[in-house]
């Protein structure tokens, strides 16, 4: 059974662009929060509950959840985001379990943005490697790329664990403060040492 590297880091840290850099060295990634948006199709199972727990008013006309309204929502009450939650996580596990199963590869990894919050459910993990920047290096980078006010990108930042709970939890460390190629070079250099460890 493949070795299972979780990538976790703030949002900002540049998580997105280090999982790209794994795929193009052949390592799979099986990545929560695109297994989430699938589930967030209109009709589906964990839409229905999400739709019976924070009513119509969080759905377009065609059904389809409308992500910003919820972001606000979640944002400025934490109960709503622990439902939120209690909802989406079970069923987002258990795919990316039986989607990593599918794989023979040395080790597979496991993109999971918020894994300090629930280390307890990932038994199965065999490295938490975390990408790690500076808190205003990730503002910019979150205002920029998402085209928030620094207020909501700040209060997403704040809604996450805290950069020293997430290196408190690191077996490995990768510094994104430098070009892409660098942080390129960094996975490499990552890949090439792990994989020795996985023979």
């Amino acid at each position: 059974m493949s070795k299972v590297v979780a990538v976790t880091g703030g949002i900002g840290s540049g998580k997105t662009e280090v999982c790209k850099a794994f795929m193009a060295l052949g390592v799979p990634v099986v990545d929560l929060d695109h297994i989430a948006h699938d589930m967030s199709a209109p009709g589906s199972p964990a839409m229905q509950a999400v739709r019976t727990q924070f009513g119509d008013a969080m759905f377009n006309a065609e059904g389809q959840l409308d992500r910003a309204k919820l972001r606000e929502l979640v944002f400025a009450e934490p109960d709503a985001l622990d439902q939120l939650n209690q909802i989406m996580h079970p069923a987002i596990r258990l795919e990316a379990i039986r989607q990593i199963a599918q794989y023979t590869e040395a080790y597979v990894v496991l993109a999971i943005p918020l894994l300090v919050e629930s280390r307890a459910d990932w038994q199965m993990i065999d490295h938490v490697l975390v990408v790690d920047c500076d808190e205003q290096t990730q503002l910019t980078r979150v205002v920029q790329r998402s085209q928030l006010s620094e207020g909501m990108a700040q209060a997403m930042i704040a809604a996450q664990s805290s950069r020293d709970e997430r290196l408190a939890i690191a077996d490995s460390v990768i510094e994104n403060d430098q070009t892409l190629d660098n942080l390129q070079e960094k996975v490499l250099e990552f890949h090439k040492n792990f994989s020795k460890t996985c023979q």
